[in-house]
C-alpha cells in the first residue's frame, strides 16, 4: 500500500519533472529561427536535400532516397534530413522547421535521461531531477538543441536507446528488446561513428549480462533482428564504397557511392587528442555555435562533481564484475568510456563528441549523489540533517545563477553582436531572388553574391532536376546567379550584398546603384 507521504513525493516529482521539460522546451524554441543567425553550411545542405526529398523523392544529386547523404562529397547521416522532409511535406519549408528535430531530440534527451536516472536510483527522486536540470541548463546542451546538424541527433537517440536497453536487461521482457533493437538501429542513422560505438557497446554489455546471469539468446535475437534490418542498408553502403561497387537499390532506397570516401581519420591513441577531448568536454570546443568563450560547456561546478562520480564509476564497475551483482549504471559508464577512448584516436571537436554528454551528466549526478550520501551517512545529528538539505539547494542556486548569466548573454543580443557572422554560417536571399525573377528587365543580368551555392539553392527552392548540381564544388549559375564572390563593380550586373560588407555596399551606392534593403542584406541594381 502506498502511503500518503510517498504519494506526495511522487506527485511533486512529476510536477517538477514537467516544469523541467517545459523549461527545456522554452530554452530551445525561443528565437529558434533567428538564433544562431544565419544557416550553417551543413545545415543548409541537409535542408535542401530534405526539401528535394519531400517534393521529388530524390536528393540534390538526383539520388532516390539515399540511406546516407553525399552532401558536399564527404557524406552526412540521413535521419535528420528524413525528419525534415516529413515536416516540409506537411508544412512547407522554414528555418524554424529545419531546426525543430534538434529541439525534439533535445527534449527526448531530457525526458529519457530522467527516466534512466529513475531506473538507476529507484529509491530517490532527486537524482532524476538533477539529471533533468543539468541537461536543460548547461550551455553546450542548449546550443546543440537549437541547430540542424545531423550528428546532434546522436545525443537524444543514444539516450533513448540506453533507456530501452537497460529496461530490456532489467525486465527480461521481449518488447523492450525489440524496442532497443529499433532505437539502436535508428541510432546508426544519426552519425557514422556510431557504426563503431554501438557494436563495441553491445559486445561489452553482452559480457556484463552473461556475468550477471541475465543473458537470454532468444531475447538478444529479438533485439538483433530489427537492429540488423535497419543496419543492413548502411552495411551495404560501406561495402559499395570500400570495394568500389556500383550503387545498390533496395526498392526506392539507394546505397550510394560517396564522392569522397573518408577512411584515414583514425590516428591511433594520441595524447593531444586526449587533452583536446577533456578541454572540449568541459571548457570550450573552438566552435562558437557549440560553446561560448568564457562560458564553460557544462559550467565549472560540474567538473568536481564529474571527478567524484568518475571515481565512483570505477569502483562500481569493479564491484559488479567481482560480485556478479547487476548494476545498470555500468551501461552508462561503458558508453562513456567507449566514446571517450574513441576520441583519443580520432580528432575530437564540439559537434563530434555530442554523444558523450548524457553519460558525462550522469557521472556528474553520481558525484552529486556521493556527496549527499556522505552528508547523510558519515555525518551525525544536526550537521547531517542540515547539509543533506542544504547541498541540493546550494547546487540548484549555483546552476540557476550560471544559467541566468548565460541565458542573458545568449538570448538578449550580446552573443549575436560578438559573434556575427558565425564561422560557416551564411544567409538565404529569397526576397532578392523573387524580385529579380518578378522583374524580367533585371533577370538577364548576371547577379553576384557572396553566399555559397547551396544557400542560393535554399533561397530559390528550385527543382534539383533544373539545377543539376552534380558537382558539390561547382558555382551555381541558374538564372545568371554567380555565387561565392563579389567581383569588380560593373554597371550591367546586379549585386546581393550582406550587411557584413558595408564598404562594398557604399561603393555600389556611390556608383549610382538602386538599393533594396531586406534587413541583413541588400539588393543593388542599375536602373535601365
Amino acid at each position: 500500500m502506498i502511503s500518503i507521504k510517498n504519494f506526495d513525493k511522487k506527485k511533486l516529482y512529476y510536477i517538477a519533472a514537467g516544469a523541467i521539460l517545459l523549461c527545456c522546451l522554452a530554452t530551445r524554441l525561443w528565437r529558434l529561427d533567428t538564433l544562431p543567425s544565419g544557416i550553417h553550411f551543413d545545415e543548409a545542405g541537409m535542408a535542401y536535400d530534405a526539401w528535394c526529398l519531400s517534393q521529388y523523392g530524390v536528393d540534390r544529386y538526383l539520388t532516390s532516397w539515399p540511406v546516407y547523404l553525399n552532401n558536399f562529397g564527404g557524406g552526412q547521416s540521413v535521419l535528420y534530413a528524413y525528419l525534415c522532409a516529413g515536416l516540409f511535406k506537411l508544412f512547407g519549408y522554414s528555418i524554424w522547421l529545419v531546426r525543430l528535430p534538434a529541439v525534439v531530440f533535445s527534449l527526448l534527451t531530457v525526458l529519457y535521461g530522467m527516466k534512466i536516472a529513475r531506473k538507476l536510483y529507484p529509491e530517490e527522486y532527486l537524482p532524476a531531477l538533477a539529471t533533468g536540470v543539468l541537461l536543460t541548463v548547461c550551455p553546450y546542451l542548449v546550443l546543440i538543441g537549437r541547430l540542424g546538424l545531423d550528428c546532434f541527433l546522436t545525443l537524444g537517440a543514444s539516450t533513448v536507446f540506453l533507456y530501452y536497453f537497460i529496461c530490456a536487461i532489467n525486465s527480461k521482457k521481449y518488447r523492450y528488446y525489440v524496442i532497443a533493437g529499433i532505437t539502436g538501429g535508428l541510432l546508426l542513422y544519426t552519425y557514422i561513428l556510431n557504426y563503431i560505438i554501438l557494436p563495441v557497446f553491445l559486445v561489452l554489455a553482452l559480457l556484463f549480462a552473461i556475468r550477471w546471469k541475465r543473458f537470454s539468446l532468444s531475447r538478444w535475437i529479438a533485439m538483433a533482428i530489427p537492429m540488423g534490418v535497419l543496419a543492413f542498408p548502411l552495411i551495404l553502403t560501406q561495402l559499395v564504397n570500400i570495394f568500389g561497387w556500383e550503387e545498390i537499390h533496395l526498392g526506392v532506397f539507394t546505397c550510394i557511392r560517396l564522392i569522397s570516401y573518408r577512411t584515414s581519420e583514425f590516428k591511433g591513441f594520441q595524447l593531444q587528442f586526449l587533452k583536446d577531448l577533456v578541454y572540449d568536454m568541459f571548457i570550450y570546443s573552438d566552435f562558437e555555435y557549440c560553446s561560448i568563450p568564457d562560458t564553460p560547456t557544462l559550467y565549472y561546478t560540474t567538473i568536481p562533481l564529474f571527478v567524484i562520480g568518475l571515481l565512483s564509476s570505477f569502483r562500481g564497475l569493479f564491484l559488479t564484475v567481482k560480485n556478479g551483482k547487476p548494476d545498470y549504471k555500468s551501461f552508462v559508464y561503458i558508453w562513456f568510456f567507449i566514446v571517450f577512448f574513441l576520441f583519443c584516436t580520432v580528432s575530437p571537436n564540439g559537434y563530434r563528441i555530442c554523444g558523450i554528454y548524457y553519460c558525462v551528466v550522469m557521472i556528474a549526478v553520481e558525484g552529486f549523489c556521493c556527496i549527499l550520501s556522505f552528508c547523510r551517512n558519515r555525518l551525525h545529528g544536526k550537521a547531517s540533517l542540515i547539509l543533506s538539505g542544504a547541498v541540493p539547494v546550494l547546487f540548484a542556486c549555483i546552476y540557476l545563477v550560471c544559467f541566468v548569466r548565460f541565458g542573458t548573454y545568449y538570448y538578449l543580443g550580446a552573443y549575436t553582436r560578438d559573434y556575427y557572422p558565425l564561422n560557416h554560417f551564411h544567409i538565404t536571399v529569397t526576397e532578392a531572388v523573387e524580385f529579380i525573377r518578378e522583374h524580367p528587365q533585371y533577370g538577364p543580368k548576371e547577379t553576384q553574391l557572396a553566399e555559397p551555392p547551396i544557400h542560393l539553392a535554399l533561397s530559390t527552392l528550385d527543382s534539383p532536376y533544373d539545377l543539376q548540381l552534380l558537382d558539390p564544388q561547382e558555382l551555381y549559375v541558374q538564372d545568371y546567379f554567380h555565387c561565392s564572390c563579389l567581383g569588380e563593380i560593373e554597371p550591367d550586373c546586379n549585386y546581393i550584398v550582406r550587411d557584413i560588407y558595408p564598404e562594398y555596399a557604399d561603393k555600389l551606392r556611390a556608383a549610382g546603384f538602386t538599393e533594396i534593403n531586406y534587413g541583413n542584406y541588400s539588393l543593388f541594381y542599375m536602373e535601365n
